[in-house]
């Protein structure tokens, strides 16, 4: 009888174990990250770009474009590409053709965008006579220190560098060390916007001024509003910043 009840016993369990091994265990696969690429073109963005616009101003909306051959300067490319779970999910592709400094057309993956025209000035009467301006010293400060964050605004880490000063000296690094940080800084958006508001200029002398502002600064990773202070000092026709002070 003993006999018989461990027979049975074994039986059952051989049939478990026989059961077991066609349990379906099921794969794990690697974690895959989010991968952006290139510039991402917004209608925002789009919407603002138009034809005639100088490279400058390009810049200035759409940003430095991923693709710029030094021997082609004619043309732009504005690449980008999103893969999620290593599927490729969205991508863009414009191309901005220029007819010297000005943008002629463009294309996206090879077929014709249809932009609007900048609007063309309005005609001045031949008879009218031309006042002779009058330098104004604040105003040409005021615009160095506008052209100074709209290079800002479109990622020209050269014509931002060259805002400043040759004596500049940035407080607790050296000149060197403060170029290649604002070079990383400036170049790792993908979007920046630079804003100013309340802009204030006052002259010490013929040569030196002082610029005081809030600072509107926003781009894709980050985002705030500062008060910031510039000493300006006039180097032949430009006017340089030689110091800047920054608080909340």
């Amino acid at each position: 009888m003993g006999f018989e009840i461990m027979r049975t016993k074994l039986i059952l369990l051989s049939v478990l174990l026989s059961s077991c091994s066609y349990l379906e265990v099921p794969l794990l696969s690697p974690y895959k990250m989010d991968i952006r690429q290139g510039n991402y073109i917004t209608p925002e963005m789009r919407e603002k770009l138009k034809l005639g616009m100088n490279k400058s101003q390009v810049r200035y909306v759409l940003g430095t474009p991923l693709i710029n051959d030094v021997f082609h300067g004619s043309r732009w490319d504005y690449a980008y590409r999103l893969e999620q779970g290593g599927k490729l999910v969205e991508q863009q592709h414009m191309t901005l053709y220029f007819a010297g400094d000005n943008l002629e057309r463009a294309e996206e993956d090879g077929k014709p965008v249809q932009l609007a025209a900048m609007p063309a000035p309005a005609p001045i009467p031949e008879e009218a006579p031309q006042p002779v301006a009058k330098a104004d010293p604040a105003a040409e400060v005021l615009g160095s220190v506008q052209a100074w964050a709209a290079a800002w605004s479109a990622k020209n880490v050269q014509d931002y560098l060259a805002a400043y000063a040759p004596g500049f000296k940035p407080q607790g690094m050296s000149r060197e060390a403060w170029e290649k940080q604002r070079m990383a800084r400036i170049g790792k958006p993908r979007v920046i916007e630079v804003g100013l508001s309340d802009v204030q200029v006052s002259m010490q002398d013929d040569t030196h001024a002082t610029a005081t502002f809030t600072q509107s600064y926003r781009s894709d990773i980050y985002r705030d509003s500062t008060h910031k202070t510039l000493q300006l000092e006039k180097t032949g026709d430009a006017w340089l910043i030689v110091a800047e002070q920054v608080s909340k």
